[in-house]
This record gives structure tokens, C-alpha cells and sequence, in this order.
């Protein structure tokens, strides 16, 4: 049988063991004894295991001064002998969330004070933190302190991979001229060269391939750079890497070629020309004996379709028209299937898999869909140890100051990134109110900001973006799990009056305050005009983008359907609904996904989850989730002959 967050409970069976005014104070030794990680040999955990204890003295403190960005209080806890090496849960030092977040003045000071420049840890070195965010100045300070170039993370990303993940020409730039490897490989096989044209880092690609990579290496998928640029629409990046030799014929391991990719994947004609026009075959059939026609027929892309049309290749279609119920059926299986795996190979829960994944399961299992009783069943019982493992530390947490810094990553502001989802899973299941859940409620409302947010510090788009998102889940949660009193009731108060005070400017931030603005039983005018901005930002191919100026994706278009519905009383039956279910529903890839390409900064290394796209296949999952929440509401009504919106509603994150 499984044993799940050992290490986390074994955190925790610490916790209990002292008072509660001498909170998880380390000997010195001890700090001593784990304070020299250093080599991959002797790191504490890997990546897919919970956060450890962290060790350090007063390294707790030191991170949270870091995350509030306060270089007095740094400077003070260094004075009273803060240990500058002190690890968190991660295994982080804290001159990485310092270079990470700019905070160059505090790099500075903590190597003043004798941090180690090239403190190794599962997730690589500050340089690669750094230059994953851009931050020219604190790589410059660290590769002249003596940091490595070539540190690798356990999934083998390097500094380069990360600065051309961030489009960062200036550090990538710095990096090559320190003769950083340009033909490293991450554990899927992905170059620096690949990230950059996935991006569309248009310099980055440029510099890359001046520094000698190879234009036509393959990942693991078989995809190359061109491939990568083509299917994101990168046009820019599609000339270059053609200019360099690129081949515009070759095939992934689902005998895609770049053409049928953009084809598939966008209608963007100006890729498609350009493709042909160095000679890419518009009468290449994947594996399934697909065509180019066939998919720009099948997902409407007319601009494409219009190029690609000609008396000889006008023919293809790609599978049968699915109904919303069957759309939605295939994509439960779908991230059923990757939620086993990740179920299974894993020791710690995510936000993705265990809560918006459980979301979608919920509802899917609250109106009538097939789901796996068995997974359904494990999951429950993972979170079951998870909350039984907290709960003293929880409930420890609520008497003392000193006992909440002791909370799992809470010292990088990640406590509303994760119970908030975790929460929210446990309810669309009607997870029990009990003394575990009400802890981690009452020790997640702790966190609400005094403008009454729950906000975040380290971005990882789109999942992990947006204020708004954790603030309508952390509503969702007391309303849930915390105790009915009057702090619960003022809490929820002040989320609601920063949700009508704050302006919206992303569709996830649009879409969230929806939900957050139904969730508060706000009605009226405010209400209909945050359903207006959310249908003014409909496409016209019936769907929804993430940001302005970004195409169409199942992730931006389902959330955004799923809130209409589920807090906006916008019926299935609307026009607005009927076409983004329409965009859904011509787009879905046969295996039941949903492609969505990562943005994220990849701050969570690499594994194959089992879910399709590679590694875009963690976007792809919360986009299909979505998707797939969007669709079963709309079979719902389906189903309900002549049934009324309200009739047909199952609210998943309403009572």
C-alpha cells in the first residue's frame, strides 16, 4: 500500500513534539549537519516528494522577510545571526528567491554575510533562478562570485534553458559568453534552442543558433525548434530557424509535420506560407491519416484553409462531430488517466491534479458522468493522510506566531497556492467537515493581505496568476470549512469588498471575479457588468484568450464559460455559451486533451505525468479541466429536455 507525504509527516510528528512557544527551534548541530547540501547525492528529497523540515537558524524568518521584500529586516536577522544558508522545504537557500524577485540589494547582502554563491538543491542554483527571471544585474553578481553556468537540475534545465525560457536576450547573452553549452539537454530532450522557439523569443533564437545549435535537433516528442515555433504561431522564429536549414518536413512520433501542426493547432496563414514556401508538403498525413486541409476544415481555420485549398487537396475530415456529453466524456478519461499516473508516481499533492482536477471530477460524478470510483477513492484517501499529517501543525499554527512560520512553504507565500485548490477539490467531492479541513481553512484565511486579497508571490501562468483566483478560492474555503462565526464573516466581507473595488485586466482575472462576486452573493448591476466584460472578450472564433492579442485556447475559453454559468446565470442555451462550446468542441484532439502551450516559468521541474503535449502537458491539463467543466455543464442542460438554466445547474463551487 502506498505511503504518502512520509516526509511531511514526519515534518509534523516533529511539530507535535514541541511547545508551542518554542516552535521547531533547531539545535545548532543539527543546523550544522544539514546545512552542507550541497551535491545531488545528498539532497533530501526530490521533486516529487512533500516539502521537508526546514533547517536554518532563524531561516524561516529570513525567507519571510525575502518574500515581504524587506531589506531592513533581512539586514536585522543577519545581524542577530540569521543563518544565510538556511534551507526551506525545497531545499531553497534564500539568495534564490532574492534573485529571483530582483531584490538585488539583498543578494548582495547575504553573500556579504557569507551565503553560498552555488548552493546546489534539486532545483539547480540561484544563477538559474536569475536567469529564469531575467534578472541581468544578479546573474552578472553571481557568475563573478563564483557561480556555476553548468549546474543542472534534477530534470536536467540549465541557466541558458531558463534565461531563453524568459526571452531574456541580454542574459542569455551573458551566459554564451561564459561558453554556457548550447547543446545541453533537459530530461525530455529539449535544448535552450527549443525553449526559445516555443516562446518565440525571436533574438534568443537568433543568438542560439550563431552559437552553434543544432537547428534540427528533436526532442523526446520528436519535435524540433521549427515545430515548436510553427504550432505556437511564431512566425519570426519560423523564418530564422528556415533561413539556418531548418527542415520543413520532418515528423514527430505522431508523424506531424510542422505544417500539419500550425494547422492544427492556429490558423496562422503567414506560418502556413511561410512553411510552404521552403517546400513543406501541404499533402502530408500524420499517423492517423490526417491531412493540413483536414484539420483547418475541421478546427474552421479559414485563413489557413484558404492557402492550403486547391482541386487536388480539398479532401480529409478529422472524426466524428461529438456531442457536448461526449466531448466531456473524453476528456474526464483523459485526466483521469494522468491523474492515476501522477497519483502513482508521486508522494505529495498538487494544485492541479488534486484540486482542479478533483473539481472537474466532482461535478462530472455530480451530473451523471462515468468516473473512476477507484481513483476517486485513493485520492480521498492521500488527502485524508495529508490532513491527519497537518493538523497538529495547523492547529499548532492558530495559538503561534512562531509555529505558523513552521507551515509548509509558507515562507514563500505559497499556503494560498495550494490549500485554495486543495480545498476546493475537497468540497466538489463533499469532503466532511472535520477537525483537519477546518485547521488548514482557518490557517489559509491567516493569510488573507489587509486589502483583503489572497494574494501570491511566484507567478506560474496561467494556473498560478492571478489574486483574484486565490481570492474567490479562499472564500469558497471558509465558506466551506472554517468555523460560522463573525472573523469568518468579516473575512469574507473584506474579500468581497476588494473583488468590487479592484479592476480586472486578464480573462483569468475576469473570470475569477465572477466567481468570487457570485460566491459573495453580490447581484445587481456590479454582477451583469462583470458578465459583460467577460462576453465582450469573446473571440471571433467563439472562444476566449488568455491575455490581449493572444489567440484562442481551452484554457482562458472554458474558465470563462464555466464562470458565466456557474456564477454569472448565464444559460448554456445563450449564444454567447453555445459558441465558445462550439470553439471547444472543433478543437479538442482525438485522444480527448486539449493543447495549451506552457507559459509558465518552469519553477516545478520536468516529469511526464501522463498527460499529452509534452512539455506543455501541464498547461494542456488545466486547460482540458476547464474545457471539460464547460462542456458537462452544457450536456447537463443537454440531457434536461425544456430545462431552465437554474434546473440544469450543478454548481461546483456554489453552495
Amino acid at each position: 500500500m502506498r505511503t504518502t507525504c512520509t516526509l511531511l509527516n514526519r515534518y509534523v510528528r516533529l511539530a507535535a513534539t514541541v511547545t508551542l512557544t518554542a516552535a521547531f527551534m533547531i539545535s545548532s548541530a543539527a543546523v550544522k549537519a544539514k546545512s552542507q547540501i550541497e551535491t545531488p547525492e545528498k539532497f533530501g528529497r526530490t521533486t516529487l516528494q512533500a516539502p521537508i523540515r526546514p533547517h536554518g537558524r532563524l531561516g524561516q524568518d529570513l525567507f519571510i522577510a525575502i518574500d515581504h521584500r524587506n531589506l531592513a529586516e533581512v539586514q536585522s536577522l543577519l545581524k542577530r545571526g540569521a543563518d544565510p544558508n538556511s534551507r526551506n522545504g525545497l531545499e531553497f537557500t534564500p539568495i534564490y528567491i532574492a534573485a529571483a524577485s530582483f531584490q538585488n540589494d539583498v543578494v548582495q547582502v547575504l553573500l556579504d554575510s557569507g551565503a553560498k554563491v552555488d548552493a546546489r538543491s534539486p532545483y539547480g542554483n540561484a544563477l538559474g533562478f536569475a536567469a529564469g527571471s531575467g534578472n541581468v544585474g544578479a546573474v552578472n553578481m553571481l557568475i563573478t562570485h563564483g557561480a556555476s553556468i553548468f549546474a543542472k537540475r534534477t530534470d536536467g534545465m540549465t541557466s541558458l534553458m531558463m534565461a531563453a525560457n524568459a526571452g531574456s536576450a541580454d542574459v542569455v547573452q551573458i551566459l554564451l559568453s561564459h561558453k554556457a553549452d548550447v547543446q545541453a539537454m533537459d530530461t525530455d530532450h529539449s535544448t535552450a534552442l527549443i525553449v526559445a522557439a516555443r516562446v518565440g523569443s525571436d533574438r534568443v533564437v537568433s543568438m542560439l543558433l550563431a552559437a552553434g545549435a543544432k537547428v534540427d535537433h528533436a526532442n523526446y516528442e520528436g519535435q524540433t525548434a521549427l515545430m515548436e515555433a510553427a504550432l505556437n504561431g511564431r512566425l519570426e522564429a519560423v523564418k530564422i530557424l528556415i533561413a539556418k536549414g531548418a527542415n520543413v518536413n520532418l515528423r514527430d512520433q505522431r508523424g506531424c509535420t510542422p505544417l500539419l501542426l500550425t494547422a492544427k493547432y492556429g490558423d496562422n496563414p503567414e506560418v502556413i506560407s511561410a512553411l510552404m514556401q521552403a517546400g513543406a508538403n501541404p499533402a502530408s498525413q500524420d499517423k492517423d491519416g490526417h491531412s493540413a486541409v483536414s484539420y483547418a476544415k475541421a478546427r474552421r481555420h479559414m485563413g489557413t484553409l484558404a492557402l492550403l485549398t486547391t482541386p487536388n487537396n480539398n479532401t480529409g475530415r478529422v472524426g466524428p462531430v461529438l456531442t457536448a456529453r461526449q466531448a466531456a466524456q473524453r476528456g474526464i478519461h483523459v485526466l483521469e488517466s494522468s491523474m492515476q499516473t501522477f497519483h502513482d508516481v508521486t508522494s505529495c499533492i498538487s494544485c492541479h491534479h488534486e484540486g482542479l482536477g478533483r473539481i472537474v471530477t466532482g461535478l462530472a460524478k455530480d451530473s451523471g458522468f462515468l468516473v473512476d470510483r477507484k481513483l476517486d477513492k485513493e485520492q480521498a484517501q492521500v488527502i485524508n493522510e495529508m490532513l491527519t499529517g497537518l493538523r497538529p501543525l495547523h492547529e499548532g499554527a492558530l495559538h503561534s506566531p512562531e509555529v505558523m512560520k513552521q507551515v509548509p512553504l509558507i515562507e514563500i507565500n505559497e499556503v494560498n497556492t495550494s490549500d485554495t485548490w486543495w480545498l476546493a477539490g475537497m468540497a466538489a467531492h463533499k469532503f466532511p467537515i472535520g477537525p483537519g479541513t477546518q485547521s488548514m481553512a482557518m490557517v489559509l484565511a491567516r493569510q488573507q493581505s489587509a486589502n483583503g486579497n489572497w494574494g501570491l508571490s511566484g507567478p506560474r501562468a496561467p494556473m498560478q496568476s492571478s489574486a483574484f483566483t486565490f481570492t474567490a478560492l479562499a472564500v469558497k474555503a471558509l465558506q466551506d470549512y472554517a468555523p460560522k462565526n463573525a472573523q469568518t464573516t468579516d473575512q469574507i466581507a473584506k474579500a468581497r469588498a476588494w473583488l468590487l473595488n479592484t479592476p480586472a485586466k486578464t480573462s483569468e482575472d475576469r473570470a475569477s471575479r465572477l466567481l468570487g462576486l457570485g460566491l459573495c452573493s453580490v447581484k445587481g448591476p456590479v454582477l451583469a457588468e462583470a458578465v459583460s466584460a467577460i462576453k465582450s472578450d469573446q473571440q471571433s472564433d467563439g472562444g476566449w484568450g488568455q491575455l490581449p492579442g493572444m489567440a484562442s485556447d481551452a484554457y482562458a475559453t472554458g474558465q470563462a464559460l464555466f464562470a458565466l454559468h456557474e456564477c454569472g446565470d448565464v444559460a448554456v442555451s445563450d449564444d454567447v455559451y453555445r459558441r465558445g462550446v462550439a470553439y471547444l468542441l472543433r478543437t479538442q484532439d482525438a485522444d480527448g486533451s486539449w493543447f495549451v502551450n506552457k507559459r509558465a516559468t518552469p519553477a516545478n521541474n520536468y516529469f511526464d505525468g501522463g498527460f499529452p503535449h509534452g512539455e506543455s502537458q501541464y498547461a494542456s491539463f488545466n486547460g482540458t479541466c476547464w474545457a471539460t467543466m464547460a462542456l458537462i455543464e452544457a450536456a447537463t442542460l443537454d440531457r434536461k429536455a425544456g430545462a431552465g438554466k437554474s434546473d440544469a445547474k450543478r454548481v461546483a463551487l456554489r453552495k
